[in-house]
């Protein structure tokens, strides 16, 4: 068991689920919620918060993140605030000597030319334009840990997760990735007898989804790693195409309209699958909740939480 783990972002999404798993496996741990409580950007605040406390690990989830739409907006915040969150972060474990920094880390950081995502391409090329500036942050993290790792002894776990979906997650179509959108897309569609659902892009843009709980487990099973630099993936190697989710969603909600793809929209990468047999080893653990389940799961928490 590890004692005195900082938790960053845990109102978040991932973070609200990171925090469910280190209470179930009774971790003792603080957490900072969100900005409000604590803005991780401004460094004397973020130190005088570790300085009363003697963490030593810290579980990473904070991010300025959103979809698509959200990438191209806000190029520079999304480059400047994710970086400085990095940046403070390690800042503060090596003054005030923190072990291990666990970072999840979105699989849009590979170059954007990949279909599948294996952890020996990580440097091939630059990040897909849709998600560069986010791919960039993310990627300075890695560089972190690895620098951080050699010159002051802090262990990182950079988790790449697939795209992560379930109960907490962004549902407003500028913040959310597809799958929450489309869910936000059907029960509206469901509430107004509409039978016609417009979606971006063709359908065909092929994506793997990890259900948010098993992003939580992994990040948490990273607490038992031995010292080390890591970069690993969390997945299966199997992608369903928006089409597919798209069925499995309003199925889920018993709607049974038409959605019209809008082949005018970006679709963005056309194909993104993850490579987990690395990370599976190193974990001894590989992700649990199917597809199709993880989207009934997900679809039944907004029904009650948003209907």
């Amino acid at each position: 068991m590890s004692n005195n783990i900082l938790l960053i972002g845990s109102q978040g999404f991932l973070g609200s689920h990171v925090k469910n798993q280190l209470e179930f496996n009774d971790h003792i741990f603080k957490e900072i919620k969100s900005k409000k409580q604590l803005d991780i950007r401004n460094l004397d605040e973020l130190e005088e918060f570790v300085s009363q406390n003697k963490f030593n690990s810290i579980i990473n989830c904070s991010a300025f993140v959103g979809g698509i739409a959200f990438g191209y907006k806000y190029q520079a915040d999304l480059l400047q605030i994710n970086s400085l969150m990095a940046v403070n972060i390690y800042e503060v474990a090596k003054k005030y000597k923190i072990e291990k920094i666990i970072n999840p880390i979105s699989n849009c950081v590979y170059p954007g030319h990949l279909e599948l995502y294996e952890e020996k391409d990580f440097w091939n090329g630059p990040p897909h334009e849709s998600v560069f500036n986010y791919g960039l942050s993310k990627r300075l993290m890695v560089g972190l840990g690895e620098s951080f790792y050699h010159q002051y002894g802090i262990t990182t776990s950079n988790v790449i997760m697939s795209n992560m979906y379930g109960p907490n997650d962004h549902f407003e179509e500028e913040r959310s990735h597809a799958l929450g959108a489309i869910i936000k897309k059907v029960s509206d569609a469901k509430k107004s007898n509409s039978k016609n659902i417009e979606i971006w892009g063709t359908g065909k843009p092929v994506r793997e989804w990890l259900y948010v709980e098993d992003g939580a487990k992994a990040l948490v099973n990273s607490l038992n790693l031995d010292e080390g630099s890591y970069l690993f993936n969390v997945g299966i190697n199997k992608g369903s195409s928006i089409n597919e989710i798209s069925d499995m969603i309003s199925h889920a909600f018993g709607w049974d309209g038409n959605f019209v793809y809008d082949s005018s929209k970006p679709d963005g990468v056309m194909k993104k699958t993850v490579n987990g047999e690395y990370g599976k080893r190193l974990l001894d653990w590989t992700p649990e909740v199917k597809l199709n389940d993880g989207i009934k799961k997900t679809v039944d928490w907004y029904i009650k939480n948003y209907e």
